[in-house]
């Protein structure tokens, strides 16, 4: 500790003490952080919706009101529940319907395409199952 005569500390020996985070370093956190968030607003809302969808397909596989249904039963029964949850991204043309044994086997493979900025974009492929 450097101090004059007066007995006050000189600034150049408290300046190199000092430690912590400066104004840029804080700034560039914070503008990281930003873009993970706006990343995340952007990528959570598809995985929802792809649980509801697998979530939606068992239901509709497990429903006794459809154990002797048709496929055009199903398609409809799907697009009533679609309804409800918001789901956009699967039409039940989509759906890959099939019997085995007693039970219904429903199915699909579907893309979502999430804009980013400008023209980048993320893809996400999803293949729900009620196997």
């Amino acid at each position: 500790m450097i101090s004059n005569a007066s007995g006050v500390r000189s600034t150049k020996a408290s300046l190199r003490r000092q430690r912590g985070v400066t104004l840029t370093g804080m700034i560039m956190a914070c503008i990281v952080l930003l873009l993970l968030a706006l990343l995340a607003f952007r990528v959570v809302p598809v995985y929802i919706e792809y649980f509801i969808i697998q979530k939606q397909l068992k239901g509709l596989a497990e429903d006794p009101a459809l154990k002797d249904a048709r496929r055009a039963d199903i398609v409809k029964a799907w697009y009533a529940r679609a309804n409800v949850d918001s789901i956009t991204s699967l039409r039940g043309e989509d759906i890959s319907i099939e019997r085995q044994g007693t039970a219904w086997v429903l199915s699909a493979d579907y893309s979502v395409k999430v804009p980013l900025v400008g023209h980048a974009n993320l893809c996400f492929d999803f293949h729900p199952s009620t196997k």
